[in-house]
């Protein structure tokens, strides 16, 4: 028998939920339910491309709609609120990272819809690219007491952006956007990495604004950080980011005793340590297929979630948040912060919806 098509409304028509409403629908797993944008015309031509209602306002859309799912691409700040009365809907939340502006918000959501027995699911499109797939395997390999045991991480995530337009300027107030540069660029970077090598036992960070005055520096989300990781006594980790310097350039570069390893979201390129090149894979063009992947694996864990379980497991941004917050706790006490300190004294239990 065939399976159902799962029902997905959107609120907020951003470029990326955009891509998300296609890929969706062309996925053949999907049908739009609703659309929703505070632009009328932008939700009625969404509304007739994919035969569906259109709302301006969000609290009728979710009142009104039956759908599994509810993809918010707004903002959290903007959002926030309608999540939760998305929740109280029964409707499972999609959201693409950061899901949240802090971690007691991201825990809030998440025990608010445990009560209501729903998912509050982060839609990380890096999870499912071929190059994080590709690392994840070969890293996977590793014995760690071989002679190609890795001990070195080090990213760079630079995302100029030169002067902010006047509808993206919420992205320098600590209020609206949560943080800066380190959560709304690199939360997929650190959920990457923590996928690839588990939950660190130290993260210390140092973070800045290029703002000419002090005072208004104070004032400001950080557009440069750096962040140092120790998983283990034999392995840690460096991030260095900034929305100040360019080109653009994503890359991550693992480092062992015999060999290292560099990806970008393009390829995987494998070295060993007198500079001969041992593998090269390239994955052009792969940002819709990832997409793809990463909406097929949350339809078919709902419709059969003993032979496709969802990747990650439930509950797995909450390490990602801690992290952050870790970092973020770190720059104000100017010490290495515990992340598993956080996640205990949140003491929240998502087992048993998935």
């Amino acid at each position: 028998m065939a399976k159902r098509l799962l029902k997905l409304a959107v609120i907020g028509l951003t470029e990326q939920s955009l891509e998300l409403m296609e890929v969706a629908s062309e996925s053949g797993l999907y049908e739009i339910a609703a659309v929703g944008d505070e632009h009328q015309d932008r939700a009625d031509s969404l509304a007739r491309k994919y035969e569906c209602p259109a709302f301006t306002d969000y609290r009728q859309l979710i009142i009104q709609t039956e759908a599994d799912f509810l993809l918010f691409g707004s903002p959290v700040h903007q959002c926030a609120e309608f999540m939760r009365l998305g929740i109280q809907q029964k409707f499972h939340i999609l959201k693409p990272c950061p899901p949240a502006l802090n971690f007691s918000q991201l825990a809030e959501l998440y025990r608010f819809a445990k009560k209501e027995n729903v998912l509050f699911l982060t839609l990380q499109k890096g999870r499912f690219r071929l190059p994080f797939e590709h690392i994840r395997s070969y890293l996977a390999k590793a014995n760690p007491q071989d002679e190609q045991s890795w001990h070195l991480v080090s990213a760079v995530c630079h995302v100029p952006m030169g002067e902010l337009e006047p509808e993206m300027r919420w992205l320098n107030d600590p209020n609206m956007a949560g943080g800066g540069v380190l959560l709304q660029d690199c939360y997929d970077l650190i959920d990457e990495l923590l996928l690839c090598f588990g939950l660190p036992q130290k993260v210390y960070a140092l973070a800045i604004n290029q703002a000419p005055d002090r005072q208004q520096r104070m004032s400001l989300t950080e557009d440069t950080a750096v962040v140092t990781m120790q998983f283990t006594d034999a392995l840690i980790a460096q991030i260095c980011t900034s929305r100040t310097l360019g080109p653009a350039r994503r890359h991550l570069r693992v480092h062992g005793k015999q060999q290292h390893l560099t990806a970008t979201e393009e390829e995987v390129v494998l070295y060993d340590n007198e500079g001969n090149l041992l593998e090269q894979k390239s994955y052009e063009s792969d940002d819709l297929p990832s997409q793809k992947r990463m909406l097929e694996n949350l339809a078919l864990s709902f419709q059969d979630p003993a032979k496709h379980p969802l990747y990650p497991y439930y509950g797995f941004d909450l390490n990602t948040f801690a992290v952050i917050e870790a970092a973020y706790l770190s720059t104000r006490t100017g010490m290495a912060e515990d992340p598993s300190r956080i996640l205990q004294l949140a003491e929240i239990d998502v087992t048993g919806l998935l």
